[in-house]
């Protein structure tokens, strides 16, 4: 991937060099050499018919992209392109030089719209609709105008774009990125001064920090929990696995043809609190770095904690396969006492009129789980020229009480980042402060781009064990086998 960051930086950079050679040439030609104001004449007027082709076929451009993007993971047909254009070095110029625009043609124009003084945020739709009115007030007041936007797509947008030193000043989106886009240099590093660090909540912070270095601002904090229906579930909420056997007996016999519990198991995001609460890691750790040949997915404390999760398989406790869409629609229908999810879920049951509680997920040996949590982030394009502006509209504008509170109401963002508005929030929620338990018990999850192999290979080793093709220990071990040599 870094490989085909710098590659494309240099493309970049090629048709900055080579477009400005032209202007210095025409610049330079005088009436005493005609010859050559004649020949660049004829090389500016060869190139115009192909900008007019360009601006009068965005349909083509577009429909090319999304077929080479879809056909083509990994964005292999644009890296063999600019690779054939910087090696074999066409030896007519007017060639090198088109090659090199109709690279960049690949790539939506928008993404390209730089306005100095002026900042734009990408980030999903419904926070950002409501974030709106604050940006608008921003503007007003410091007669800086902030648009935001919801492209499709918005990392690989955004990394698209960012690869050449474009796109939005402003990205709002998960944590899991942060190594990914600090290491391939698209976003600038964050300097927190003690007061406005003291704001935060330190798991926040701890999300945002890679190679002792913090990338972004954190927004909000969330994970998964045991969601249960007060209406189904008689006495308190199971904090270990092994106490669903006797809660599924007395809901077999309370309320017929209800299901006890579910969530989407053969996922390692929903399923690795579980192993966790029982000992296992993903990676170990060398102060704040992540240590990649030291992997825990297959200790004795992961094996039984999967082991556990196959027991409920076994006993019928869980079906033999389930899908998350059909976890929450159960549950949305009075049919589910309890599943495993986070707060995204919360607005379908309320929809749907459903008395539901949180409670941290259940573990193994007394333990209750340790989820992954995740932190949403706002980032800065580190080649933006409005970085001053974009810090000083997030600070005052984004993450204060107002602009938060803003979001959650567009959609909840769970736990804020911001330790007052969490204090504030909590004293009428007592969903909030439940969410916040799980929280606290919670693991940040790792923001390298390693985790990855983490999600296909613990998955794997999830859906073979519970479906019987191998025991815990085996699938587990060869989890850790691909982590180690992928």
């Amino acid at each position: 991937m870094n490989k085909l960051l710098n590659l494309a930086r240099r493309s970049y950079e090629a048709v900055v060099l080579i477009t400005s050679r032209i202007g210095q040439s025409h610049t330079n030609a005088t009436p005493d050499t005609p010859t050559k104001r004649q020949i660049l004449k004829r090389r500016i007027a060869a190139f115009r018919p192909f900008c007019q082709i360009a601006r009068k076929a965005p349909n083509f451009v577009v429909n090319f992209q999304i077929i080479w993007r879809k056909k083509f993971p990994g964005y292999l047909v644009y890296r063999a392109f600019v690779e054939r254009a910087w090696r074999k070095k066409p030896t007519h110029p007017m060639k090198r030089l088109c090659l090199w625009l109709w690279v960049l043609c690949l790539v939506p124009m928008r993404l390209f719209a730089w306005t100095d003084g002026e900042l734009l945020i990408w980030m999903d739709t419904d926070r950002g609709h409501a974030l709106k009115p604050i940006a608008q007030k921003f503007e007003n007041h410091f007669g800086i105008k902030a648009t935001i936007e919801s492209p499709e797509k918005i990392t690989d947008s955004f990394a698209l774009a960012a690869q050449v030193a474009k796109g939005p000043d402003i990205v709002i989106w998960a944590h899991d990125k942060i190594g990914e886009w600090a290491e391939g240099g698209l976003i600038a590093p964050i300097e927190f001064s003690d007061a406005l660090a003291h704001k935060f909540f330190p798991k926040s912070l701890q999300a945002v920090l890679h190679q002792n270095r913090s990338w972004g601002y954190p927004i909000a904090l969330e994970t998964v929990t045991l969601i249960y229906n007060r209406n189904l579930l008689n006495g308190p909420p199971p904090t270990e696995l092994s106490q669903l056997t006797s809660i599924n007996q007395k809901i077999n016999t309370k309320h017929p043809g209800v299901t006890t519990i579910l969530w989407d198991y053969k996922s390692a995001y929903y399923s690795w609190g579980i192993l966790d609460s029982a000992g296992g890691y993903v990676f170990g750790k060398n102060g704040t770095d992540y240590n990649l040949e030291d992997v825990g997915v297959a200790t004795p404390e992961s094996v039984e904690g999967l082991s556990r999760i196959i027991a409920l398989v076994q006993a019928g406790i869980l079906p033999k396969s389930v899908s998350y869409s059909a976890v929450e629609e159960m549950m949305g229908q009075d049919k589910l006492a309890m599943m495993i999810s986070g707060p995204w879920s919360w607005a379908n049951l309320r929809q749907h009129g459903i008395n539901f509680g949180v409670a941290p997920m259940p573990g193994v040996n007394g333990k209750p789980g340790r989820p992954f949590i995740a932190v949403m982030v706002a980032y800065l394009n580190r080649s933006s020229p409005n970085q001053e502006l974009a810090k000083e509209f997030l600070e005052q504008s984004v993450l204060t009480e107002e602009g938060l509170s803003a979001m959650n109401h567009g959609k909840p963002i769970g736990i804020p980042a911001l330790i007052s508005l969490y204090k504030r929030m909590a004293g009428d929620s007592a969903l909030l402060r439940e969410l916040k338990m799980s929280v606290d018990y919670g693991e940040v999850m790792p923001n390298i781009p390693q985790m990855a192999r983490f999600f296909s290979s613990v998955g794997a080793a999830l859906q073979i064990a519970t479906e019987g093709r191998a025991s815990a220990e085996a699938a587990l071990r060869e989890a850790e086998a691909n982590m180690r040599h992928p």
